[in-house]
C-alpha cells in the first residue's frame, strides 16, 4: 500500500501541527506567567522583602549578639527588645524565602548559593528559641518554611 500525499494533504498536516504547537506554547507561557504573578504577589505582600542590606545586617548583628541559656532566659532578657524584634524580622524574611523555594517559585540552588550558610547558621543558633515560641504561642507552624529551607539546605550541604 503506497502512501501518496498531495500538496493539499501536506498543507493540512502542517497547519494542524502548527495549531497544536501554538496551543502547547500558549499553555506553557500561561503557566509561566501565572508563576511570575504568584512570585510578584508574595514579594509585594511581604514587607520583609523590602528590607535593605543595612537593616538585614543590623538584625543579624543583634540576633548573633544575644546571649542566653535557654528559652526562659531569652524571654526574660530580650522580650520586647530589639534582639527579639530582629529575630522575628529575620525569621519572617527567611520564612518568605522558604515559601518561595517550597512553591518552586525560585530555584533552591540559587537561594542556597546566596543565603544558604546564613539561613542555616541563624536557624541552628535560634532553633531552641523558635521551638519555645511555638510552644508558648501554641502555633506549631511559626517559621515552618524557614525550617523546611534549613532542612533542604542541610541535605544539600551534606550531600
Amino acid at each position: 500500500m503506497s502512501l501518496a500525499l498531495d500538496v493539499q494533504t501536506i498543507s493540512v498536516l502542517v497547519a494542524s501541527a502548527s495549531v497544536v504547537a501554538g496551543a502547547v506554547y500558549y499553555m506553557l507561557e500561561t503557566r509561566h506567567q501565572r508563576r511570575e504573578r504568584q512570585t510578584e504577589s508574595i514579594l509585594r505582600l511581604s514587607p520583609w522583602f523590602g528590607l535593605t542590606a543595612k537593616e538585614i545586617q543590623e538584625a543579624i548583628n543583634l540576633v548573633c549578639s544575644a546571649e542566653y541559656t535557654d528559652y526562659k532566659d531569652y524571654v526574660e532578657k530580650y522580650a520586647g527588645k530589639p534582639e527579639q524584634t530582629a529575630l522575628k524580622l529575620l525569621g519572617n524574611f527567611f520564612e518568605g524565602v522558604g515559601l518561595l523555594v517550597a512553591r518552586k517559585l525560585v530555584e533552591s540552588d540559587i537561594v542556597f548559593d546566596f543565603w544558604g550558610d546564613l539561613a542555616m547558621s541563624l536557624w541552628e543558633g535560634n532553633e531552641e528559641i523558635i521551638v519555645g515560641m511555638r510552644k508558648e504561642s501554641e502555633s506549631p507552624y511559626i517559621f515552618e518554611f524557614w525550617e523546611r529551607l534549613y532542612k533542604e539546605f542541610k541535605k544539600k550541604k551534606n550531600g
